[in-house]
């Protein structure tokens, strides 16, 4: 017999006449947890060095993530803020970047198996000079295996990506631009502190696009201070008409480090969108790009052609193990999840001693293989029944059918033909009800009988 438990509305949401605005009190982070135990700091290298020593197992997608953590100017709304974009300090971590990525060449963990997404972040990449782009590219090409059609990514700001920038990118590899518009509206771009006015953008946009030889990604931030229904349409509308390939749709979460945060509350600058607003541009982004035959990648991620595969994007959310490189870097393999140093001087002086410049560690207490296939379920919207009987153990689906149960009575999803489907709402809160099923499987753990389907 499945046991049926009690559960909480914050776990189940409310029952409302409008679940996409009201069925939880609000969104309180863009990222999902679960328990994990910290690695002693005396013992985080030998731990690495154990990993590394190990051939990667299996033929998933593996990932590189790159940072380069320094800033021309600090977003206010942005609450990772690390470095001031100097010349002479981006010279010098270039330098220990690129030691730090060759030193990684002769480890079997990274040698015996592929690697589909790369990804070059921040911070500000299009802060680095052409040479550093391919210096750097050039590093990541010799020393990590890369799949023919891996997915090379360049994240960074329309301001200072210039034309030789964008050619040395190309020459190096990269097919894929991930750009910060997060609006094209001017005003609402200056309170964000971003320098150029919409009209730039599009037609960076449009040289971008043209040279044909990289998928073009732009994101789009809705629930910003002073943003209105109709300059959220006029952005989705300046986004369709543009001739980029892709487009994020993401909802402000208001950090409480963020210097947005303290000029609200001193009055400087406007209100951000209640919860229940921000729903509505949620409903408004969804139905037009759904209009326009915009092809949705996942809950969040459209690509209007083949051009756009969202690799490395998926790929974090569905428990990808990813390699990561530089100050303030983080990732996870074989179950440990890692972050490298944020400070400067930290990190060089473990790259001095030939050592990974982990600054924190921990190991996962979950089943791996679970967690994976809910979040990749969660990113696209749905999640197919059996899965979680394969990944979680036969009867893991039939344990958590209560909680699907009372999401369906709710209007959060729908539950046909083995899938359990986000309805609209869902999808608006599916952040939430991740994390609530990570928090139900913790409160309830399921008794697996086949020990081979356990973590």
């Amino acid at each position: 017999m499945v046991v049926r438990h009690t559960l909480g509305p914050e776990l189940t949401g409310i029952s409302s006449p409008d679940p996409l605005k009201f069925a939880f009190a609000g969104k309180k982070s863009a990222h999902t947890s679960s328990r994990s135990a910290g690695v002693p700091a005396e013992q985080a290298q030998e731990v690495y060095r154990q990993l590394m020593a190990t051939p990667a197992a299996g033929r998933d997608k593996r990932l590189v993530y790159i940072h380069i953590p320094f800033c021309r100017t600090h977003c206010s709304y942005c609450g990772f803020f690390q470095n001031t974009t100097k010349a002479d300090d981006i010279a010098r971590y270039v330098d220990y970047l690129e030691r730090e990525i060759r030193m990684a060449a002769q480890d079997p963990w990274v040698g015996q198996n592929l690697f589909h997404g790369v990804y070059f972040g921040g911070g500000t990449p299009t802060d680095l000079t052409p040479e550093q782009i391919i210096r750097l590219s050039n590093a990541v090409r010799e020393s990590l295996p890369l799949a023919n059609d891996v997915e090379m990514t360049f994240e960074g700001r329309f301001h200072g990506f210039d034309n030789d920038k964008v050619a040395a990118c190309l020459e190096s590899g990269f097919n894929r631009f991930s750009l910060g518009a997060q609006s094209f509206n001017s005003a609402i771009r200056r309170r964000m502190s971003r320098i150029d006015p919409g009209e730039f953008l599009l037609e960076r946009i449009d040289y971008l696009s043209e040279l044909n030889n990289a998928a073009v990604v732009v994101d789009l931030m809705f629930g910003l201070p002073g943003q209105t229904l109709d300059d959220w349409q006029e952005d989705l509308s300046t986004f369709l008409q543009s001739k980029a390939h892709g487009v994020d749709l993401y909802q402000l979460i208001l950090l409480a480090s963020s210097r947005m945060k303290g000029a609200i509350e001193k009055g400087s600058m406007p209100e951000p969108a209640s919860s229940p607003e921000r729903a509505e541009m949620f409903r408004i982004g969804v139905e037009t790009l759904s209009a326009h035959k915009v092809g949705r990648l996942s809950v969040s991620h459209w690509g209007r052609d083949t051009r756009e595969r969202n690799i490395y994007n998926h790929g974090v959310k569905s428990g990808a193990e990813i390699l990561p490189f530089g100050s303030g870097a983080g990732g996870n393999m074989g179950g440990y999840s890692i972050m490298n140093h944020r400070a400067l001087p930290a990190y060089y002086q473990m790259i001095d001693r030939g050592m990974k410049p982990i600054m924190g560690m921990s190991h996962s207490g979950g089943n791996r293989a679970l967690l994976a296939t809910v979040g990749s379920g969660f990113d696209r919207g749905w999640l197919e029944l059996s899965a979680l009987n394969r990944s979680g153990g036969d009867g893991m689906s039939e344990h958590c059918m209560g909680l699907f149960e009372a999401w369906q009575d709710n209007g959060l999803a729908t539950i046909h033909h083995g899938i359990l489907d986000l309805t609209l709402p869902g999808q608006f809160w599916n952040v939430t009800m991740h994390q609530a099923l990570i928090n139900f499987l913790e409160q309830h753990p399921f008794a697996v009988d086949n020990a081979e389907k356990a973590a």
